[in-house]
């Protein structure tokens, strides 16, 4: 199995990434139901503003560093 591991922006582990023809097997195996795409692409946002949120309030706090223009370009570049 050609498992990727997925990490948030501290480099912590916050999930797997198993490619659609390998998961299918599994999905049926496991009698799941298929994936709703909308649902999850409203899940994945919500989860991506959470995150947005907390990191400007642990930079608010002091606890991180306000990130330059320039890695937010580049970040915004990589999506």
């Amino acid at each position: 199995m050609n498992l990727q591991y997925i990490s948030d922006h501290k480099g912590e582990v916050t999930g797997v990434f198993i490619p659609i023809n390998e998961w299918e097997p599994l999905r049926e195996k496991l009698d799941l139901p298929p994936v709703d795409k909308k649902s999850l692409a409203k899940r994945q946002h919500r989860e991506e503003l959470i995150e947005a949120f907390e990191q400007m309030r642990e930079i608010k706090a002091g606890k991180a560093t306000k990130p330059s223009l320039i890695d937010f370009l580049h970040e915004i570049e990589a999506i």
